[in-house]
């Protein structure tokens, strides 16, 4: 039986990270509507904003989560199977707590803009998703490295049975 490099854990955050990816350009997260002004010939602006556009300040964060939960499972894949193994499982973890927090907040609690009226879309609440997934995928991974440091090792050397007949 072969150990495999990369744990589910890992493939379920890089699976997030990169369907965040996606949703952060591809989807709009928040409709914007002007005010209109009475007084104003023209109607007011609307439009559709995705997330590099509507989060400036949180789109790196995103972006480095996900660069990390990607490479992650990259540098665990490349990794040689005999020797130490860099545990990234915590860096991914706390990254994507630290994106699902402030995509809970900026989300859920403050919405963009000011002196317009905001719409939330369905890429905001998919982009919330995938930062939670991104954070549940890294603390499975811990879970698995500790089940794993736990368990027998299967592949240690067994003393050889002594040579000669059996003594009772």
């Amino acid at each position: 039986m072969t150990r495999t490099r990369v744990h589910v854990g890992e493939l379920i955050s890089a699976g997030s990270a990169l369907l965040l990816l996606v949703v952060m350009f591809a989807l709009a997260w928040y409709g914007v509507a002007g005010v209109p002004d009475p007084s104003y010939a023209r109607p007011a602006v609307s439009g559709a904003e995705d997330a590099w556009t509507a989060l400036p300040g949180v789109r790196w964060i995103m972006l480095a989560t996900v660069i990390a939960a990607v490479g992650s499972v990259v540098l665990h894949a490349s990794q040689r199977s005999h020797g130490t193994r860099t545990d990234t499982s915590r860096v991914v973890t706390v990254l994507g707590a630290i994106t699902s927090l402030l995509l809970v907040y900026r989300v859920l609690i403050a919405l963009p803009g000011a002196g317009t009226v905001i719409d939330q879309k369905l890429g905001a609440l998919l982009g919330l998703a995938c930062a939670l997934g991104i954070t549940w995928g890294g603390y499975e991974s811990i879970r698995e490295q500790r089940a794993r440091a736990g368990a027998p090792v299967a592949h240690r050397h067994r003393a050889a049975p002594p040579e000669g007949p059996p003594t009772e």
